[in-house]
């Protein structure tokens, strides 16, 4: 059986990858395997993993060229070697050329690359020969995710008995009966009689959070009862600031800033609305439909792979805000949105639970 595993991330911020990466490692944690993280210091995700008691290792951001380094490639190699390094987790592109080159070179057993991004692998020649000759096992988090990643590579570089899918997962208790941090609004001062709809994630291109203020003053011409939480920091934030204050809708939305008390959030809020323009395979659809709440998404394909239109939730044209607006009307003015809600849940415990994704990652890597 193996006992010791490492994770490699040198992600500047908290997002979804470092979501992944920490909740696995906690709960392998707790299933008794020894677990490794190599990460920046004193960043977000460094900082919880040390709290957990991983093993830590402070290294130099990983890039896109790090792999050329022979020092840096020979230092990674000896460290696997001297901990006795059994398998590795990456999921940036940067780290699967460092990472997968330097535990070849170790002997590692079963190197990992979890893809995360919903865009195609570069079809040049080293990508493919470390994904024929270093990786052991390819994980996709969707289908869509799977399909966009090897549209250039080929089963001759990347065979199909490698491709593992495996969905992200929630812990069910912590969206059903989640600790009430704060009352959101009481710290926001939001009337009771409005309808509080928020927006999750970071405040970045991806995401998408533009379209959402753009379609807010269609909404205003039918509905004027609600507040919009963007829960979130990021480098957009004073681009979309501008935008507000233009629009004149200050009054109608509310920065919280990050949070990590998304499920007490996710109990107290009408419904989520999600803009992004691509995703993997988003978290907070999957923990939005766990909190037992309906959604209004732009209508990308991983999204469609997990939600269903007109039964957990609506799909608006994405990029469009009139449509954007549109669908939250429709939402709002839904008497039965709590039903939706609930369908949403039925599908998170059938699909998408944490504890069967844990499972799954121990039966086709660790055991």
């Amino acid at each position: 059986m193996v006992k010791n595993i490492l994770f490699v991330n040198t992600g500047l911020n908290w997002g979804g990858v470092e979501g992944w990466h920490f909740k696995t490692a906690s709960a392998l944690q707790k299933r008794g395997y020894h677990i490794f993280v190599i990460a920046l210091k004193d960043h977000p995700f460094y900082n919880q993993c040390k709290a957990a008691g991983f093993e830590m290792m402070a290294i130099k951001r990983i890039t896109n060229n790090t792999w050329l380094n022979f020092v840096r490639i020979i230092w990674l190699k000896n460290y696997l070697k001297n901990n006795k390094i059994e398998v590795v987790f990456f999921c940036q592109s940067s780290h699967f050329k460092y990472a997968s080159l330097a535990a070849k070179l170790a002997g590692v057993k079963k190197i990992v690359y979890r893809r995360a991004l919903a865009e195609p692998i570069k079809n040049s020649f080293y990508n493919k020969l470390l994904l024929k000759y270093c990786i052991t096992n390819f994980m996709a988090i969707s289908k869509t995710t799977l399909d966009e990643s090897i549209k250039y590579i080929s089963a001759r570089y990347l065979s199909r008995e490698k491709i593992n899918l495996i969905y992200n997962g929630v812990n069910l208790d912590e969206f059903t009966k989640p600790e009430i941090t704060q009352n959101i609004r009481a710290q926001f001062d939001i009337k009771e009689d409005e309808v509080v709809l928020a927006n999750i994630g970071r405040i970045c291109r991806q995401k998408g959070q533009i379209y959402l203020i753009e379609a807010l003053p269609f909404v205003l011409k039918s509905f004027t009862k609600f507040k919009l939480l963007l829960v979130g920091a990021g480098s957009k934030e004073e681009i979309l600031m501008k935008r507000i204050k233009e629009l004149g809708i200050e009054d109608k939305v509310i920065f919280t800033g990050f949070r990590n008390d998304i499920p007490s959030i996710l109990n107290m809020i009408d419904f989520v609305v999600h803009t992004a323009l691509y995703e993997g395979c988003p978290w907070i659809i999957i923990e939005t439909m766990a909190a037992g709440k309906p959604i209004v998404s732009s209508n990308i394909d991983s999204v469609a792979e997990i939600m269903v239109d007109g039964e957990t939730g609506y799909l608006a044209e994405d990029k469009n805000p009139e449509d954007i607006a549109a669908k939250i009307l429709k939402m709002i003015n839904n008497p039965e949105r709590d039903k939706m809600g609930e369908k949403g849940r039925k599908i998170v415990e059938a699909k998408f639970t944490f504890d069967e994704k844990i499972d799954r990652i121990e039966e086709l890597y660790l055991n």
